[in-house]
């Protein structure tokens, strides 16, 4: 099997990060900000459960073409 030459936690290739993005910009946009640690937990799931499932989909399909940018930049981190 070749071994494949690029970041093992590039943050191209994990669309996890992208919903993290997604969070905390819902999370920004709070107003007032939670005031603790219990009231941000409670923000953060709040927020969590509103994302949208066809969202998240796209960052799934958008995968191959993330993992065509990767191996088209020589494998380093893409824009």
């Amino acid at each position: 099997m070749p071994k494949l030459n690029w970041p093992p936690r590039s943050p191209d290739l994990n669309p996890i990060e992208n919903v993290w993005y997604m969070l905390k910009n819902k999370l920004n946009k709070q107003h007032p900000n939670p005031a603790n640690l219990d009231k941000m937990f409670e923000a953060i799931v709040q927020e969590w459960h509103q994302l949208q499932e066809k969202d998240i989909l796209a960052l799934v399909d958008s995968m191959p073409k993330r993992i065509e940018a990767v191996i088209g930049a020589g494998s380093g981190h893409t824009c």
